[in-house]
């Protein structure tokens, strides 16, 4: 018997908090929109992943176990560009496909096993240089468009939004003073930057592992530089590994200047990503 697999209530609700006007739409549809992908791929559905933003199943195919992920977000498209650029290196899931509608965009990507992610591994058990392989994987690689949005201004304007609600767990809206600091940074790091490839939300819930090796998922769609997402990183590993000269060892492994890593993961803190 086929699994029926729907949205679940919270994501739902996440999803008309940030794209209201598109929301109902894309919900009524992602249904037979899933239905078609798997009669499409011959696909057997096995279960709902956890995600924020966006339906995720895992399914089963006559070629291999795959992951079905649909979203309203109006840079899904930019998102599997970078999906994409990630997997050619190695650094993310193979993207066998990416389908544009009229309210969303769905992937479909190889399935990762385990598929752990950071935030569930214990710290004694992680490599931290393969953990950062995948970063010094996309240094200074070109972005997939030059279109794209960049990080630096979605950093900018959660910087100066004193209202931000989107925040890290367990903080709450940085003192305007260190906001109004991390701005400058900022700036400063605007002047010698070349947009390159760029993953864009290197965070714990992000990161999982096939056992062997780390991969990088769901991106967020801009270009930046591979220091960033090492200084996103970084910011969840010095709390878990808390030996003298961590950051200079982040840096190593994921072949980055060490104080640009600073720079980033001041920014990265104040912003509270």
């Amino acid at each position: 018997m086929t699994v029926q697999l729907t949205v679940p209530a919270v994501v739902l609700a996440n999803i008309r908090r940030r794209w209201p006007d598109v929301a109902d739409s894309w919900a009524t549809r992602v249904g037979s929109e899933f239905h078609a992908a798997c009669e499409r791929y011959g696909a057997i559905p096995r279960e709902v992943l956890p995600a924020r933003y966006g339906f995720v199943a895992a399914v089963d195919t006559p070629h291999g176990p795959l992951v079905f992920r649909s979203s309203p977000d109006p840079r899904g498209v930019d998102q599997a560009a970078v999906a994409a650029a990630l997997a050619d290196l190695d650094a993310a899931p193979r993207l066998h496909e990416a389908v544009t509608t009229e309210y969303g965009t769905w992937t479909v990507l190889d399935r990762v096993f385990p598929g752990t992610s950071l935030s569930q591994a214990d710290p004694a058990t992680v490599d931290p240089e393969a953990l950062f392989a995948p970063l010094a994987a996309i240094r200074d690689q070109p972005p997939p468009r030059s279109d794209m949005p960049s990080i630096f201004e979605w950093l900018r304007d959660r910087l100066e939004d004193d209202q931000l609600t989107d925040l890290r767990p367990g903080t709450t809206v940085a003192p305007a003073s260190e906001r109004r600091t991390a701005l400058a940074v900022l700036d400063h790091l605007a002047r010698d930057h070349t947009p390159a490839l760029c993953h864009g939300d290197a965070s714990s819930g992000n990161i999982i592992t096939n056992g062997k090796h780390w991969m990088f998922i769901d991106p967020r769609g801009v270009t930046g530089e591979h220091t960033y997402d090492a200084a996103v990183l970084a910011i969840r590993i010095t709390e878990a590994y808390s030996f003298s000269g961590i950051r200079q060892y982040i840096a190593q492994s994921a072949k980055v200047d060490s104080v640009r890593l600073d720079a980033w993961m001041a920014v990265a803190q104040a912003a509270r990503v």
